[in-house]
């Protein structure tokens, strides 16, 4: 089942399940913040305009702001709740059609957010033609066929309760994952430098990954009764992992692209 567009506003109404989805990474080994990574990646002084295109929680934002007070980091979110925590400059906006014009932004970033995009190419393209010539745009996405046991772990608890066609975990990155990011950053970037980040999350209790799956709620077709049970089947299948296992494993590697 693709998740549309209607169902990736109404997930991201509010910075809750984004911040769920995040917190289960401080168990990954070794320590890695991809806030960190993106900061490394940019030049260090001369950045007048920055746009930080689906800003989420401002987490990149707020790190630019403080390592570059002379430049204007404005934080851009299609989703007004996303911004509520983020102070001005910040702008509604979708990355489809942003409101600046040609060569006007000295860096660009779009984390872990373009395969919620509808139109992925045109928000590529889009990123490309706001960026002067010579900046720096910074893109970030999964690994293909990431999180094995995470995604597993779903399948077998939610098949039953959604069918072959319910929600597929992963299933919205598919769209911009490792496998299909690059064509569609060199369709319209001369240059894109890739820096991959492996590590692996290991969790020592089933509440963050329970968490997770009931951050995906909105993303499935089927009442809150229905996923309800399906989160009770994971805690089933979670507390009979942890009687024979110290932590659930999974493999988690972020990608950066580096595109001028």
């Amino acid at each position: 089942m693709a998740i549309d567009g209607k169902g990736v506003m109404e997930n991201y109404a509010h910075t809750g399940n984004l911040q769920s989805r995040i917190d289960i990474y401080r168990y990954r080994t070794p320590a890695f913040d991809p806030v960190d990574a993106a900061v490394e990646l940019l030049p260090r002084s001369g950045l007048g305009l920055v746009l930080d295109v689906g800003a989420g929680t401002g987490r990149y934002t707020h790190r630019l702001r403080a390592l570059h007070p002379e430049a204007a980091v404005v934080a851009v979110d299609r989703s007004p709740g996303m911004l509520t925590e983020v102070e001005a400059p910040v702008m509604t906006a979708d990355a489809r059609s942003l409101p600046y014009p040609d060569d006007a932004a000295d860096a660009v970033l779009a984390m872990h957010m373009l395969y919620h995009v509808p139109d992925i190419p045109k928000a590529v393209a889009e990123l490309r033609r706001v960026l002067k010539p010579g900046g720096t745009c910074l893109v970030s996405t999964n690994a293909a066929r990431d999180m094995g046991a995470m995604s597993q772990l779903w399948e077998r608890v939610a098949r039953e309760a959604l069918g072959p066609d319910g929600y597929r975990f992963g299933s919205a990155i598919e769209n911009f994952d490792s496998d299909s990011a690059p064509a569609l950053l060199r369709a319209s970037f001369d240059s894109v430098e890739v820096f991959r980040h492996q590590g692996t999350v290991a969790v020592p209790e089933p509440a963050p990954i329970l968490a997770f799956f009931d951050s995906l709620r909105t993303w499935v077709s089927a009442g809150d009764d229905v996923f309800d049970a399906i989160l009770e089947d994971a805690a089933r299948d979670l507390d009979g992992h942890f009687a024979e296992h110290a932590t659930f494993d999974f493999p988690k590697t972020t990608v950066l692209y580096r595109c001028k």
